[in-house]
């Protein structure tokens, strides 16, 4: 899910016969936490560990599993991804973020494990408008990631810059987001293709049936799509490089209490134009929890 975010202390006309004022005002603080942007391809907990709230420090952790088509005369492909990510609500419009992943990958009978690159991003809330039962909410956002991965790190300082864009009528929920990232040269002299990618979202409370309360569940469709250049090395194009990818993601959200959110959601493909002999992902699943102090 992708960014929004509740003034605490405001129910705006919301009820629930379970919750008095105040109760509610601190749990739509909490639902401020749940929206966030990760690394590319992380729907649900996708544009991921970058989110916008009001105060706090918020630590979460998701896993996705790939699985990839074999190739010709190959073996089947798995990788798993753990990232982990800290959130700090250092203002009431500002947020900062790092997110680190963990990847390992395996096919046959081989495994290989390490981090991959870690990210710094800052989003400013710069519209705030909120209105009886919701509010509209704009964020520009800022990030780098930086060279410290190990056997998946890329050895580039690549720069990124989004947009999230949030209009919430409870229970319905809409959030738009779209990200550029220019990659820096690596190793080798390896320069990866910039890339850019978008996320739409549907959220619906589906309960409790009437007014806002804990435990909560919602249920999220997602698209996501990522467009990504060929990679370059010393100005010639790396072969088998680049490509376009569109996602459909189903998913749902559940609020265990006021500090505790679970999530899950199933990416499934549906266009792929890559170049040359990548692995084409046939099969994902991504977990993950949210935790606010």
């Amino acid at each position: 899910m992708i960014g929004y975010a509740m003034e605490r202390g405001t129910t705006n006309g919301l009820r629930s016969s379970r919750f008095p004022a105040a109760r509610l005002a601190r749990l739509l603080g909490v639902i401020s936490a749940i929206a966030a942007g990760v690394p590319a391809q992380a729907q649900i907990v996708g544009p991921a560990g970058r989110t916008l709230f009001n105060e706090g420090v918020m630590v979460r952790s998701l896993v996705r599993l790939d699985t990839f088509e074999a190739s010709q005369g190959g073996e089947e492909l798995r990788r798993l991804r753990n990232i982990y990510a800290l959130v700090w609500g250092a203002r009431p419009h500002l947020s900062l973020s790092l997110v680190t992943p963990l990847v390992r990958t395996t096919r046959g009978g081989e495994s290989t494990a390490g981090f991959a690159d870690t990210s710094i991003f800052a989003r400013y809330d710069v519209l705030r408008r909120t209105v009886p039962g919701g509010y509209t909410r704009l964020a520009p956002e800022l990030g780098v990631k930086l060279p410290t991965g190990g056997v998946f790190g890329t050895g580039s300082t690549d720069v990124m810059g989004g947009l999230v864009f949030s209009r919430v009528r409870d229970p319905n929920w809409w959030i738009v987001d779209g990200q550029l990232t220019l990659s820096g040269s690596g190793d080798g002299g390896e320069r990866r293709g910039d890339r850019v990618r978008f996320d739409v979202a549907y959220l619906r409370r589906v309960l409790p049936r009437s007014g806002m309360g804990v435990p909560m569940v919602l249920v999220v469709v997602e698209l996501n799509g990522e467009s990504v250049a060929e990679t370059r090395r010393r100005e010639s194009v790396v072969s088998g490089t680049g490509g376009d990818q569109l996602f459909l993601s189903p998913g749902v959200e559940y609020f265990v209490g006021r500090r505790l959110v679970l999530e899950a959601s199933v990416p499934i493909p549906i266009y792929q134009r890559l170049g040359g002999a990548q692995p084409r992902p046939e099969a994902s699943i991504i977990l993950g929890m949210r935790w606010l102090f």
